[in-house]
């Protein structure tokens, strides 16, 4: 049987969402035969062409003529006005997003390229020369040519359809406690972008193969929900079999009851929860014709959950046969660290399936993808990322888990280095004092660009209630660790976490404001706090003063419950006020400016000290420990003379570090640095110290050059 793994519309342009990738390389090795598309990244290629604007002022000048009523609004008639000029510079904004064109970054930087769109109207006066310089051409070409392609999405949207935006499609219909009529409504009705979208669901069936034996459709955000519903009910009527999984399966759709979902049932034959790997080989074979061992999977009669034993689940993605040329590399913020999640096609990679520390209060801590832990084996995850760079030819990588362990980190850190590689890597932690000034010399050295981690409420209080397991002191001195290492530091921020005062949020805000003051934050991202079926919030709403509202038995889909905070702020007013001020922060604005002024309402002066993040940060790095492993991140050493004599040079990425001594202790330093070198047995500082010929005390300063120069202790 013949599988394919569709990504419906729409999810990310810059790089293919992991999912279907992650089970192409599990069905691949069992011996599956498995294509992939991704049906969003094509349908946003129909949509940005020339021949797709020409549909969309066909239609425009049609309602137009047909509709009295219809009245488009000003940036519609100017697109009109210039339409010969769209059909031309959106082939070249795609041409230049997908790398196929670099020539044209100094014409649209120039100006009169790219049609004059409102997102490009509104720039100031000098705005792309403060972000980008005066070398940033091509990123300030790239910056221009993504806001242009944001101004045809929203053309479309107000003409063709309104349910289409540049990363989702109908994502209202999908979001809080659902019911299926209005999506059963809209599936009745076909757009512009609908017509187009049903031709590449009938490309499916049309291949020189014949139609797929099963088609799976990974649905993680509700955004894709709308779009592979109406996938799944075509390829029903065809005649082939449609299963549906992902992120909004697992947490949305657990509980599907007969009333409410009838209509899911003509779009899909299956749903399967968790990891998707298990379940979707069981239906493949029972599809086959073999034993029925479905499990975590639901279909019209109910669930089924056979006892069948877990698969290992693939932490290396596998492209298979995606267009991997045709992502748009966008940029769609001035803020380095928010670029990573739209600039680049990056690979995934996961270090460990779970949480290690899977107990946060707002988190879904009862569901697989949390609760079950399990870290992969380094030396092979290494093989396969290797492998992967080879075969894609790109080299960097994301780490899509939901906390990169520290301890996995460190080792495969370890084993690319003693590999001689060095990988561009980004990912999540947490902000756990594991992460030490020496951990993140090492991460930096194989390659860790940026970390992002939820430090959520800055308030010990709430940290504390909702089981985070760090402090705000904790938090601020593993980004002071990343920052001194060179790693760029984005923070998951949480305002309306119940018992929440007003207080508190405001001097949560004035820590933010601390952060990014000492240059411990790069960017930052305000949520307002949800109450999800799966947390642990929801599990004891007494412990956190919740009532949990009650859900109308119509739903259909419902993972945000609806619920009353009586002893919390009212945090509606504050909802404005903090975006407002991130934004500044962010862009190294506005840092002392008086938190009341961001909002239009009277708030409390903040408690905190002015100086609680700058007290809290060490003067220098920590001594080493005694039992720490010692790992030399340079390269190699000479023998020299300066004016004072012999000295042994240590070379690093810096530059040479010169440290002078008698022969022996040169000799000594020299053996500790190539028995420190990656790959090598460890060496322990405690030991290496022991052998030193002579008296430690003189020696221990210039013991803490080498160390800057890039000796470390693990």
């Amino acid at each position: 049987m013949r599988v394919a793994l569709v990504l419906p519309p729409l999810t990310q342009l810059n790089t293919p969402y992991p999912s279907t990738a992650y089970l192409a390389r599990f069905l691949g090795e069992q011996g599956v035969a498995v294509t992939q598309r991704d049906l969003g990244l094509e349908l946003a290629l129909r949509v940005f062409s020339a021949e797709g604007l020409d549909a969309v002022f066909d239609l425009l000048e049609a309602r137009l003529e047909e509709d009295e009523d219809f009245a488009p609004a000003e940036p519609a008639w100017r697109a009109l006005a210039l339409r010969r000029q769209h059909r031309r510079a959106v082939g070249e904004a795609v041409a230049l997003l997908q790398g196929r064109d670099p020539t044209l970054a100094h014409a649209i930087v120039a100006g009169g390229q790219l049609p004059r769109t409102p997102r490009l109207e509104a720039l100031e006066e000098g705005q792309l020369a403060a972000a980008f310089g005066r070398m940033g051409t091509h990123d300030a070409a790239r910056f221009l040519a993504t806001r242009y392609l944001a101004d045809l999405a929203d053309l479309v949207a107000h003409v063709a359809d309104p349910d289409f935006a540049l990363a989702r499609y109908g994502h209202h219909l999908a979001v809080g406690p659902v019911t299926f009529g209005p999506i059963a409504a809209r599936l009745d009705r076909t757009t512009l972008v609908d017509a187009w979208l049903d031709e590449l669901c009938d490309s499916l069936l049309a291949g020189p193969e014949g139609p797929p034996g099963l088609v799976g459709l990974s649905v993680p955000f509700p955004g894709t929900l709308v779009a592979a519903l109406r996938l799944g009910r075509r390829l029903r009527a065809a005649g082939v079999p449609v299963v549906m999984g992902g992120g909004y399966v697992n947490t949305e759709l657990r509980e599907v009851s007969a009333g409410p979902s009838e209509g899911l049932w003509e779009c899909v034959d299956a749903l399967t929860y968790d990891d998707g790997e298990g379940p979707l080989l069981a239906l493949v074979e029972h599809l086959s014709g073999g034993p029925d061992r479905r499990h975590r999977t639901r279909t019209r009669t109910g669930l089924h959950e056979a006892t069948v034993p877990r698969p290992p689940c693939a932490k290396v993605a596998d492209y298979g046969d995606l267009d991997l040329e045709g992502y748009l590399q966008l940029v769609d913020s001035l803020n380095p660290t928010h670029r990573l999640w739209s600039d680049g096609r990056w690979n995934k990679l996961t270090l460990a399936h779970g949480c290690y520390w899977r107990r946060c209060a707002f988190c879904d801590v009862s569901l697989d993808y949390i609760a079950r832990y399990e870290p992969a084996r380094v030396s092979e995850l290494a093989d396969q990322a290797l492998a992967l760079r080879d075969r894609t030819g790109g080299r960097g990588f994301h780490f899509v888990d939901e906390a990169a362990p520290p301890r996995v980190l460190r080792d495969l850190a370890l084993e690319l280095l003693a590999r001689g590689e060095r990988l561009p890597m980004w990912g999540n932690i947490r902000f756990e004092e594991a992460f030490t000034p020496d951990l993140c010399r090492l991460l930096a050295a194989a390659g860790l660009l940026a970390v992002t981690g939820g430090l959520e409420v800055a308030s010990d209080r709430l940290l504390a209630l909702m089981d985070k397991g760090i402090t705000v002191e904790q938090a601020a001195r593993a980004a002071w660790a990343f920052q001194q290492a060179g790693v760029r530091v984005h923070a998951y921020l949480m305002y309306g976490f119940p018992t929440q005062t007003e207080q508190e949020t405001v001097d949560s805000m004035e820590v933010v404001r601390q952060l990014f003051e000492l240059g411990l934050l790069d960017s930052a991202f305000w949520h307002r706090f949800v109450l999800t079926r799966h947390s642990g919030v929801h599990a004891a709403p007494e412990r956190f003063g919740v009532h949990v509202g009650p859900v109308p038995p119509e739903v259909f889909a419902t993972n945000d419950l609806p619920h009353a905070d009586p002893a919390g702020a009212d945090h509606d007013r504050f909802d404005t006020g903090l975006v407002a001020a991130l934004e500044e922060w962010m862009q190294g604005r506005g840092l002392d400016t008086p938190l009341g002024s961001w909002f239009e309402h009277r708030i409390p002066f903040p408690t905190e000290p002015p100086d609680r993040v700058r007290r809290c940060l060490p003067r220098r790095p920590p001594p080493m420990a005694e039992r720490a492993r010692l790992v030399w991140l340079g390269g190699g050493v000479l023998d020299a003379e300066d004016a004072r004599g012999p000295v042994l040079v240590l070379h690093h990425a810096e530059g040479a570090t010169r440290v002078p001594g008698s022969e022996a202790e040169r000799d000594w330093l020299a053996e500790v640095v190539a028995a420190a070198a990656p790959g090598e047995p460890p060496l322990a500082f405690d030991d290496a110290r022991a052998a030193f010929p002579g008296d430690w005390a003189p020696f221990a300063r210039r013991w803490e050059r080498v160390r800057r120069a890039g000796m470390i202790g693990l």
